[in-house]
C-alpha cells in the first residue's frame, strides 16, 4: 500500500470536524472524560458565529461536520446551523447520538446525520428515529457502536438497518488507549469478534487505496491497514479540527500540534502536508485524507 485518497472530489476543500463542546446527555461507559460530560458550559453563541466568520475566509469551499460530545444540546444549534448556511458554508454534517426527535432533525437545513448507537441506552427510540428519517429520504449515516456486551441488541439493529437499506458501518468499542486489537478484542467473545470483522460497511466506500481499491474508512480500520506512521498526510491541508476549547489542529489525530485557537483569532491555516507519527489511524474522518509513503511520493 502506498496511497490512500478519498473516493470524492474533496481535496480542494476543507473539511472542518468542530467540536462543539464537551457537554453530552449520555455517559458512556467507553467515552473518555475529557471529550465528554454533563455539566460543561455551553460556548456563547456569538462566539461560535464569529468563528463562523473566520472560516469562510480561509479561501476553500468548507465542508463542516458538528460533533462532541452531543452538539444538539447547545441551545442555539438550530441559530448557528441557520448561521452557517447564511454565510455560504453549503455542505453541513451533524453527529449525533439521534435522541432528539425526527422531526427536529427533519426541520434543520443539514446536509448529513451521522447517528451513533450506543446500547447502554435506550437504542430502540434512536433506531425507531433513524427509520422515520429513512422514509423522508435523508441522508443518513449510522455508526454501531458494538458493545461486547450487547451483541444480541447489535444483531437485532442491525437486522432492522438492513430491512430499511440504511447505511452503516459496525465499530468496536474503543475502550484503552494503544494496541486496540490486543486490549479491546479481548472483550468480544471469539464468534462475535469474528461476526463484526467479516461484515462490511453498508455505507458507500470513501477511500481509494492504490488508485484501484475502494474501501470504507471503518473497514480499513477493522482490517488493520490504518498504519501510516512515516507516510506524508494532507491533514491541516484537506481539513482542520476544531477542539471545545477554540483549540486548531490540523485533524482529530491532533499531529503537528496546535495551530492556534480560533476563539481568540490566532491560528494559522498551514501550507504544507505533515509526515504522520502516530501507529495507527484511528478516526474514520482522518483517513480518507490524502496520504502517501514517502518513498512513493507524487504531486
Amino acid at each position: 500500500m502506498f496511497k490512500v485518497t478519498s473516493r470524492w472530489p474533496h481535496q480542494a476543500n476543507i473539511k472542518i470536524e468542530w467540536n462543539l463542546g464537551r457537554r453530552c446527555n449520555y455517559d458512556c461507559t467507553y467515552c473518555p472524560s475529557i471529550i465528554h460530560d454533563n455539566s460543561s458550559p455551553h460556548t456563547d453563541i456569538d462566539l461560535l458565529k464569529s468563528s463562523i466568520d473566520k472560516l469562510v475566509t480561509l479561501g476553500k469551499p468548507i465542508r463542516l461536520s458538528f460533533t462532541g460530545g452531543e452538539p444538539t444540546v447547545h441551545p442555539h444549534f438550530e441559530d448557528l446551523i441557520a448561521y452557517a448556511k447564511e454565510k455560504g458554508i453549503s455542505w453541513i454534517s451533524v453527529t449525533t447520538n439521534g435522541t432528539r426527535k425526527a422531526e427536529w432533525y427533519d426541520q434543520l437545513p443539514v446536509d448529513q446525520y451521522v447517528f451513533s448507537v450506543h446500547f447502554e441506552y435506550d437504542w430502540m427510540r434512536v433506531v425507531n428515529t433513524i427509520e422515520i428519517l429513512g422514509t423522508m429520504n435523508k441522508n443518513i449515516m449510522v455508526n454501531i457502536m458494538a458493545h461486547h456486551k450487547h451483541m444480541k441488541d447489535v444483531l437485532t439493529a442491525t437486522g432492522r438497518l438492513d430491512g430499511e437499506s440504511i447505511p452503516y458501518a459496525i465499530r468496536r468499542i474503543r475502550w484503552t488507549e494503544g494496541n486496540h486489537d490486543l486490549f479491546d478484542d479481548m472483550r468480544y467473545d471469539i464468534k462475535d469478534l469474528q461476526w463484526i470483522k467479516s461484515k462490511e460497511a453498508t455505507i458507500k466506500g470513501n477511500c481509494i487505496i492504490d488508485d484501484e481499491e475502494i474501501i470504507h474508512a471503518n473497514d480499513i480500520i477493522k482490517l488493520n491497514r490504518n498504519q501510516y506512521k512515516g507516510w506524508s498526510c494532507n491533514a491541516g491541508i484537506e481539513s482542520l479540527m476544531i477542539n471545545w476549547d477554540g483549540d486548531v489542529h490540523r485533524a482529530t489525530c491532533r499531529v503537528g500540534g496546535s495551530l492556534g485557537n480560533i476563539y481568540h483569532g490566532t491560528f494559522t491555516i498551514p501550507k504544507d502536508s505533515i509526515v504522520c507519527t502516530r501507529d495507527f489511524c484511528t478516526c474514520a474522518a482522518d483517513i480518507p485524507l490524502t496520504k502517501y509513503a514517502n518513498n512513493s511520493h507524487s504531486t
